[in-house]
């Protein structure tokens, strides 16, 4: 198998290459086999591998940093279709699979939509010449032959057209008052769009960054382990005999200077939709905390106190707790969105969490510490603290677009995993829009938050 990237910006815009090396360096050094001269791009910057046991395609940094899918990453399994930043706001590549010898290494769909995506970036003239170069060197043999024949055909109107024009008398040089008012108003308001598009990407690129390197930092890891009782105080059972406990994790976010987090109901109250949790409360059993902790990047776990819970009385799922302020102050306080959702001018949603599971966390983590705490069997509470410690706790991004916006509920298609449930959505103007709380993983697009305004009630009650 072999890589191709399509390069949306950066020096080798608009240029699909295929690459037969199996372990391709990145960087902006000469010796790199992927040369890319950028200053957002180290000289050693990544390495892209083939695992022939896994027939999977792995991009690992060097030197430099990496974006996937406008998430940080350290080393990822690419997916076709992935898009690549090289450093940050450096040069961009949509990563494709292979074509097997003998077949068209593109299709003609595929090298328009490409030249589309590349126009969007780097404008027409990359485009076009990104197309014409697809059209002569990646396409079928027939369409390689064809595609002169009919250059030839359109070139015979076309030169009759250019005779035709070239007839015609010459325009006199053009003055000030030739300009009728009409016109002047159509280019103005030609202008004025275009000058609002291109202040529109500014600020997507902007708010992106800003949640990036700041806001994420209000986001906190929620690490809880609940164990049941019954009445008489003796521990219920599982089918092992063992004390039942569930351990999860979910995410939070700072909403008040006053120490108020904002997350699911289902997060803080995880017996009311774990299975086995539910039937052993359904009996009469009691739930308690045996541990509660938020942690925020740069930060150590944080006790939650669990008297200081609150939830709604309805049934949506967004709910409340406190955390002492004199431990927060370093952690920022996200700005939430106020007005009606429907009235958004900019559909983007930026959702923030924290994947769940060990293998999540440690991803985070150098070498030497995860070979450490894999040695001593170390327990998800015991990696949450160490990797606090070595400030590697830090949520994951993705960005979206908006698809429904409805009363108690929006829609979006940002990526968002198990363990993100609870994380802030943010919008495009860089507030939280949202309380993200659920994945539909059948249905590809369909991902969901509740309203920041049923929040907010709860942080003004």
């Amino acid at each position: 198998m072999r890589p191709q990237l399509l390069h949306l910006s950066g020096p080798l815009r608009g240029r699909t290459v295929t690459y037969d090396d199996s372990a391709l360096v990145i960087g902006s050094a000469p010796s790199a086999e992927l040369r890319l001269q950028d200053a957002a791009v180290a000289p050693l910057h990544a390495v892209l591998e083939y695992h022939a046991d896994d027939c999977a395609f792995v991009l690992r940094r060097l030197d430099g940093r990496l974006f996937v899918n406008r998430s940080e990453i350290t080393e990822v399994i690419l997916q076709d279709g992935d898009l690549i930043e090289w450093g940050m706001a450096g040069p961009r590549s949509r990563f494709r699979a292979y074509v097997p010898e003998g077949s068209v290494c593109k299709p003609v769909r595929k090298m328009f939509a490409d030249a589309r995506e590349v126009k969007r970036n780097s404008g027409g003239v990359a485009a076009a010449g990104g197309l014409a170069r697809d059209l002569l060197t990646q396409a079928t043999m027939p369409l390689k032959i064809g595609l002169p024949l009919f250059v030839l055909a359109l070139a015979l109107p076309l030169s009759w057209l250019a005779g035709w024009l070239g007839g015609r008398p010459a325009r006199m040089p053009q003055r000030a008052d030739d300009v009728t008012v009409a016109e002047l108003e159509r280019v103005r308001a030609v202008q004025g769009e275009q000058a609002s598009e291109l202040a529109r990407l500014q600020r997507a690129n902007v708010v992106f960054g800003q949640v990036q390197r700041q806001w994420s930092k209000g986001v906190c890891l929620v690490h809880g382990i609940v164990r049941m009782r019954w009445p008489n105080g003796s521990p219920v059972l599982d089918e092992r005999g063992m004390p039942l406990l569930a351990e999860y994790t979910g995410s939070g976010f700072l909403a008040g200077s006053d120490g108020r987090v904002l997350t699911n109901r289902h997060v803080v109250t995880p017996w009311e939709v774990m299975p086995q949790l539910q039937l052993a409360a359904q009996r009469g059993a009691m739930a308690s905390f045996q541990r509660l902790t938020a942690t925020f990047p740069g930060g150590h776990p944080i006790d939650v106190d669990p008297t200081r819970i609150r939830r709604r009385d309805d049934d949506l799922d967004v709910a409340m707790f406190v955390l002492p302020i004199e431990q927060l102050a370093k952690v920022p306080v996200l700005e939430l969105h106020d007005g009606p959702l429907e009235d958004l001018e900019d559909a983007r949603a930026i959702v923030v969490g924290y994947p769940t599971g060990l293998a999540a966390l440690l991803a985070k983590a150098d070498a030497l510490l995860v070979d450490a705490l894999r040695t001593r069997g170390a327990d998800m509470a015991t990696v949450i603290d160490e990797l606090a410690g070595a400030n590697r706790i830090s949520p994951m991004i993705t960005e979206g677009t908006i698809g429904n916006v409805q009363d108690r509920m929006i829609v979006y298609d940002a990526t968002t995993t198990n363990g993100g449930s609870g994380g802030p959505v943010f919008g495009g103007d860089g507030t939280v829009i949202a309380v993200n709380y659920a994945v539909l993983r059948e249905f590809t697009g369909a991902n969901f938050g509740v309203p920041i305004r049923f929040g907010k009630q709860l942080l003004i009650e």
